[in-house]
């Protein structure tokens, strides 16, 4: 029963001549989502970390030297934000791209 309907939902897709965009550029782009948000995480962490163990005597080197981590971390973080926004926008439209050819085949059926 359940084969039936997705072979008839298959086809009923396949005659709908609907352009379906491009699947595979929008998981490549989720995907690279994901990677940015764990690569921003990682140098936010070693950054931060490596700026607090960071202590030579001198106030004003290590003054320096902490403000070029942090800098650092923040742009992780920028990243972070970044890959987030672009995994949810082309999760999303992955989505909403199936949701539409679907309901145009139910509205199709009724």
């Amino acid at each position: 029963m359940e084969t039936n309907r997705l072979n008839d939902f298959k086809d009923a897709v396949d005659s709908l001549n609907v352009k379906s965009g491009a699947p595979d550029r929008d998981k490549l782009y989720q995907r690279l989502g994901t990677a940015l948000m764990i690569s921003g995480i990682v140098i936010a962490f070693v950054a931060y970390f490596v700026a607090g163990a960071q202590n030579s005597g001198d106030l004003a080197v290590d003054s320096i030297e902490h403000n070029e981590h942090i800098i650092l971390a923040i742009c992780g973080v920028s990243i972070t934000v970044v890959g987030a926004a672009m995994f949810i926008k082309f999760g999303i439209t992955r989505f909403m791209r199936f949701w539409l050819i679907r309901k145009i085949y139910e509205d199709g059926k009724s």
